[in-house]
Order: structure tokens, then sequence, then C-alpha cells
């Protein structure tokens, strides 16, 4: 299961790292929900379920507010979920919060209008799926998770070159 959960996994991440380069936020909440359909096949089949609800509560993040407009009550709506599912439906462990955390700040911020603040804001919390990622024997998803630090720090790079330009 350790290699099949891997490989799954390895689909995301080529998706997770690419992500890094595209600089329209509505692209990248698109392609975000191929990845996280990965992401969260993989975490099931390696038994991280925190990683498994996080992921499909961020498709349908993703896919309602790349129909609407941001308002509070969406977010506080999907962090909710979030929350509960969890508790429902993962262990008690410290560790499996981080997935939440990641999730809970990302949602909140999502309307962030600045795309290097958008992707500084990825930078950080792909921290912490680093660290669950590692936990949980996803050794694919922690590398990328490390290369997707870095193609989005390069992202951020090439979107203040073109402002200059």
């Amino acid at each position: 299961m350790l290699l099949l959960g891997n490989a799954i996994v390895l689909a995301g991440c080529v998706l997770m790292v690419a992500i890094g380069f595209l600089k329209k936020k509505e692209q990248i909440l698109g392609a975000q929900c191929v990845q996280f359909a990965l992401m969260g096949a993989g975490n099931l089949v390696l038994g991280a379920m925190a990683g498994v609800i996080s992921n499909g509560v961020s498709i349908a993040r993703n896919l309602v507010l790349m129909k609407t407009e941001n308002k509070t009550w969406i977010k506080v709506t999907f962090i909710l979920v979030q929350t509960v599912l969890t508790l429902f439906f993962s262990s008690r462990e410290l560790i499996e919060w981080l997935p939440v955390i990641a999730v809970v700040v990302y949602t909140w911020f999502l309307d962030i209008k600045n795309p290097v603040a958008f992707k500084l804001m990825i930078v950080g919390l792909q921290v912490l799926w680093t660290v669950y990622d590692f936990y949980h024997q996803n050794y694919v998803g922690f590398a990328f998770d490390l290369f997707t630090i870095a193609s989005t720090t390069i992202g951020i790079f090439m979107i203040r070159k073109d402002v200059k330009q």
C-alpha cells in the first residue's frame, strides 16, 4: 500500500509543482482541484485521513469560490466543515491538525488580491504539509512539497519581474 499510495501522490505532485508556475489565481484554483483529487486518493491509500478530508473540502471550496464572490460566510462554512469532519473521521493526534490549519488559513485568506502575497501564503502553508506528509510516509509528497516551495518562490520572482517591465 505504501508504494501504491506514493505512486498516486506522484501524479498529484507533478501537477502541484507545475501550479507553482501559474500566475493567475483562477488558473491556480482550477488546477488545484485535480491535484487535490489525486492527493486525496493517495492519502486515503496511506491512511492519512486528515489529508483525505482536507483535499476533499478543498475541492469543494475551490469549485464554489471559482463561481461565486468570496464572502465571509462561505469561508466560515468551509472552515467549520473541515474542522467537524476532521474531528469525526481522523485520529486525535496533533499531527492530524497540520492539514486542518493549512486549509483553514488558506480558506480564510483565499481572497488575497496580491498574487505575490497569495504565493507567499502558499509557501508558508506548504511547510505544514511537508511535516504531515513525512509523518505518514508519503515520501513522494514530502519531496514534492519541497519542490513546490521552490517553484512557488520562483513564481513570485517571475511575477515581480513582470511587474517591473
